[in-house]
Protein backbone atom coordinates (compact mmCIF):
# COMPACT_ATOMS: atom_id res chain seq x y z
CA UNK A 1 0.00 0.00 0.00
CA UNK A 2 1.65 3.52 -0.80
CA UNK A 3 1.39 6.67 1.07
CA UNK A 4 -0.24 9.67 -0.27
CA UNK A 5 2.38 12.09 -1.13
CA UNK A 6 1.07 15.56 -1.30
CA UNK A 7 3.39 18.87 -1.83
CA UNK A 8 4.07 19.47 1.96
CA UNK A 9 5.33 15.83 1.72
CA UNK A 10 7.89 17.18 -0.60
CA UNK A 11 8.73 19.93 0.91
CA UNK A 12 9.34 17.80 4.19
CA UNK A 13 11.80 16.21 2.16
CA UNK A 14 13.12 19.53 0.70
CA UNK A 15 14.38 19.69 4.64
CA UNK A 16 15.46 16.33 4.84
CA UNK A 17 17.68 16.60 1.98
CA UNK A 18 19.22 19.75 3.60
CA UNK A 19 19.84 17.65 6.82
CA UNK A 20 21.24 14.80 4.96
CA UNK A 21 23.79 17.71 3.73
CA UNK A 22 24.98 19.03 6.85
CA UNK A 23 25.36 15.91 8.53
CA UNK A 24 27.41 14.44 5.71
CA UNK A 25 29.20 18.00 6.73
CA UNK A 26 29.37 17.03 10.06
CA UNK A 27 27.33 20.33 10.56
CA UNK A 28 25.43 18.39 13.28
CA UNK A 29 23.22 21.45 15.23
CA UNK A 30 22.03 22.90 11.70
CA UNK A 31 21.32 19.38 10.81
CA UNK A 32 19.13 18.48 13.57
CA UNK A 33 17.34 21.63 13.03
CA UNK A 34 16.81 20.46 9.37
CA UNK A 35 15.50 17.18 10.50
CA UNK A 36 13.07 18.64 13.11
CA UNK A 37 11.48 21.49 10.55
CA UNK A 38 11.09 18.05 8.35
CA UNK A 39 9.42 16.25 11.06
CA UNK A 40 7.13 19.49 11.43
CA UNK A 41 5.75 19.04 7.68
CA UNK A 42 6.24 15.02 7.63
CA UNK A 43 5.28 13.79 10.92
CA UNK A 44 5.21 10.42 10.21
CA UNK A 45 9.03 9.68 8.29
CA UNK A 46 10.82 7.08 9.88
CA UNK A 47 13.84 8.25 8.06
CA UNK A 48 13.66 11.45 9.19
CA UNK A 49 13.72 10.13 12.68
CA UNK A 50 16.58 7.35 12.11
CA UNK A 51 18.36 10.14 10.50
CA UNK A 52 17.91 12.76 13.88
CA UNK A 53 18.61 9.83 15.65
CA UNK A 54 22.24 9.47 14.11
CA UNK A 55 22.80 13.45 14.81
CA UNK A 56 21.32 12.98 18.41
CA UNK A 57 24.24 10.37 18.92
CA UNK A 58 26.64 12.75 17.16
CA UNK A 59 26.15 15.34 19.61
CA UNK A 60 26.18 13.19 22.32
CA UNK A 61 21.98 12.85 23.27
CA UNK A 62 21.72 9.34 23.63
CA UNK A 63 18.49 9.18 25.34
CA UNK A 64 17.25 11.51 22.22
CA UNK A 65 19.25 9.36 19.89
CA UNK A 66 16.93 6.18 21.42
CA UNK A 67 13.87 7.72 21.20
CA UNK A 68 14.46 8.64 17.85
CA UNK A 69 15.43 5.49 16.78
CA UNK A 70 12.20 3.94 18.76
CA UNK A 71 9.92 6.21 16.83
CA UNK A 72 11.63 5.44 13.81
CA UNK A 73 11.28 1.25 14.30
CA UNK A 74 7.83 1.83 15.39
CA UNK A 75 7.27 4.02 12.18
CA UNK A 76 8.46 1.53 9.60
CA UNK A 77 6.72 -1.79 11.37
CA UNK A 78 3.36 0.40 10.97
CA UNK A 79 3.97 0.97 7.56
CA UNK A 80 4.88 -2.98 7.07
CA UNK A 81 1.25 -4.32 7.98
CA UNK A 82 -1.17 -4.69 5.66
Amino acid sequence: MMSQVGPQSQEGDEFFRKGLALAKQGRWKEALKAYEESLQVNPGSAKTYLNLGFVYYELGYDREAQEAFGTASRLQASSCVR
